[in-house]
């Protein structure tokens, strides 16, 4: 009995050695999961990402820019340039009609066409006054470039191809006035040709397949950089033709500044996945125009829009 006892003794000892000498062994250099605490993909909210929007304007290039938290996908910061007149004080156009915010999630999420272990970063623009200008004094045939600077992430990350997408989001009021249906006051700029946002959107009625593509001088682009010294921290420019903004109903056909109603509120985004991650094949997304039972359209709500303008439309 006593022998026995010595023999479990040593047994347990053993075990406990195996165990801690395990934990103590350096991390796998491969491309191997990560352990169970690390599954979930976060972003570090202890750091401030930028955020700079440009365009040409018919005075010259227009630059804005603030640091962004993150936060919930409306209210936000008023973007504000350097300008400064003649005396030397700051320009009264300083100030833009553009309120920004930083969030994570997105449309891609909520029509649950996204990826399980990804992230959405969506960088927001919405008008603080929506009878004015979204972009002032902009030049025609120029384009919008969105740049958001500084993400970092919980881990390293890859960019999942083809998600860059842009979500338009119309006042009903402008709808009305051209006799559109309220339902049509979503649109949306895609990455990928071959996406349909889970099947929600139709090309030529409420999307643009391919025009982030980035294949063509003339069209949009959605480039996503991931620091290749830390493979954790990333950027993105969206680079969007003014024209782009134009709804794809809109009986007016001129792309010209003044010509046609701006969205009233607009969002990048795109799904980073870990580095581990197998992508997913675009192919197997279900090809509907027709959402599933009780689901709406995706993007912002209209009540968060709304509130974030101030506008009764």
């Amino acid at each position: 009995m006593i022998q026995s006892k010595a023999v479990w003794n040593s047994f347990v000892l053993l075990a406990l050695s195996s165990t801690l000498a395990a934990a103590t062994q350096p991390a796998t250099t491969d491309n191997s999961p990560p352990p169970t605490h690390h599954q979930i993909l976060l972003a570090d909210d202890t750091i401030e990402p930028t955020m700079i929007v440009r365009w040409m304007t018919t005075d010259g290039p227009r630059e804005i820019s603030a640091p962004m938290t993150y936060g919930p996908p409306k209210g936000g910061v008023i973007l504000q340039s350097n300008l400064t007149d003649q005396s030397g004080d700051q320009s009264k156009d300083a100030q833009s009609n553009i309120r920004a915010y930083l969030a994570l999630g997105g449309s891609r999420v909520d029509t649950g066409a996204g990826h399980s272990k990804g992230i959405v970063i969506r960088a927001g623009l919405t008008k603080v006054e929506s009878a004015r200008p979204l972009f002032a004094k902009i030049a025609p045939g120029s384009h919008i470039e969105i740049e958001l600077q500084g993400v970092v992430l919980s881990e390293p990350i890859q960019y999942h191809q083809g998600t860059g997408i842009m979500h338009l989001k119309y006042a009903i009021g402008d709808l009305l006035a051209c006799s559109l249906p309220g339902t049509a006051r979503n649109q949306y700029l895609l990455s990928d040709p071959k996406d349909t946002l889970g099947g929600r959107v139709v090309a030529g009625e409420n999307a643009t397949p391919g025009a982030l593509e980035g294949i063509k001088e003339s069209g949009g682009s959605f480039e996503i950089t991931v620091n290749p010294d830390d493979p954790t921290t990333m950027s993105y420019i969206v680079k969007v033709p003014y024209g782009y903004f134009r709804h794809l109903q809109d009986p007016w056909d001129s792309t010209l500044p003044g010509t046609f109603f701006e969205p009233i509120h607009l969002h990048a985004e795109a799904e980073l996945i870990p580095v581990w991650a197998t992508p997913l094949d675009r192919e197997w997304i279900i090809e509907s125009n027709d959402p599933p039972e009780g689901s709406s359209s995706p993007g912002d709500s209209d009540e968060q829009v709304e509130q974030s303008t101030g506008s009764d439309d």
